[in-house]
């Protein structure tokens, strides 16, 4: 990945990563999408998918914390 979008990523977070998916899944599945811009469109894909994973995985571990914390008052 080029810096750039290295930098870009970095500032997108869940809910644009997820907005642009699905807009690019609904280009990857019109029928009149040519076949030579379905490649990058998978790559960005996954390079979203991956965003909203680690954007996941961060607040899941943070939910897990608040709840350790609460158990352990208990």
């Amino acid at each position: 990945m080029k810096k750039r979008e290295a930098e870009k990523d970095a500032q997108i977070f869940y809910r644009e990563a997820m907005d642009e998916l699905e807009r690019l899944v609904a280009r990857i599945e019109d029928s009149t999408t040519n076949i030579e811009e379905i490649a990058p469109m998978v790559k960005r894909s996954v390079e979203l998918t991956e965003i909203c994973r680690k954007e996941l995985r961060r607040y899941k571990d943070e939910i897990d914390k608040l709840q350790e914390s609460i158990n352990g008052r208990s």
